[in-house]
């Protein structure tokens, strides 16, 4: 019993100790419409499975960074960065594995915005096993949650990046959420 009621008052020790150190500022996630407008096809010898990336981008997006950050919402609000995620997702058929690209990048301002304009860019990788025939929505979740996990770690790090979160805040996001739905999505090759 006594074990019980340690273990029980550890878990809520630590469940406090990860909301206090949530990263405050005030963050504007954005995923391009492209994304929900236009889906891709999974290579599969057999199956003809089209996935659309924005979706299921946008909810493992949101899962992992309202776990590091207090305040994460879409471009409807005020913010103080808003971060642009490029999803990409490629099915390898043979080894049965989906391979999931994303590129996240954080921006400020509505003058000039390019790739080179971004406060910082992140791309990362992530690989997750799973049947394409089989809940292949339940694989590119994961395989979504894992790259993005990446991002995150390497976010907490990025000095440009925690400075926007201290900055004053952008008071109309979405003139810059509608100005990074007109541009181009990276080439990516499989």
């Amino acid at each position: 019993m006594l074990k019980l009621v340690f273990t029980l008052f550890f878990g809520v020790l630590l469940s406090f100790n990860a909301e206090a150190q949530k990263l405050s500022g005030h963050i504007a996630l954005h995923i391009a419409k492209l994304h929900y407008d236009h889906p891709v096809r999974l290579l599969h010898p057999y199956l003809d499975i089209w996935h659309m990336k924005g979706p299921l981008a946008e909810k493992a997006a949101l899962k992992s960074l309202q776990k590091r950050f207090a305040n994460v919402s879409d471009c409807n609000s005020s913010a103080n960065v808003v971060v642009l995620i490029e999803p990409h997702m490629f099915y390898n058929a043979q080894l049965r594995v989906f391979h999931t690209e994303i590129i996240a990048r954080a921006y400020v301002s509505t003058t000039d915005l390019s790739t080179e304009s971004a406060v910082t860019t992140i791309k990362k990788q992530a690989q997750q096993n799973g049947d394409l025939g089989i809940k292949p929505e339940f694989y590119m979740e994961k395989a979504y949650q894992k790259a993005m996990d990446k991002i995150i770690k390497k976010l907490d790090t990025d000095k440009a990046f925690l400075a926007t979160l201290d900055a004053t805040k952008i008071e109309n996001p979405k003139l810059i959420c509608n100005a990074l739905d007109d541009m181009p999505v990276s080439k990516i090759y499989y």
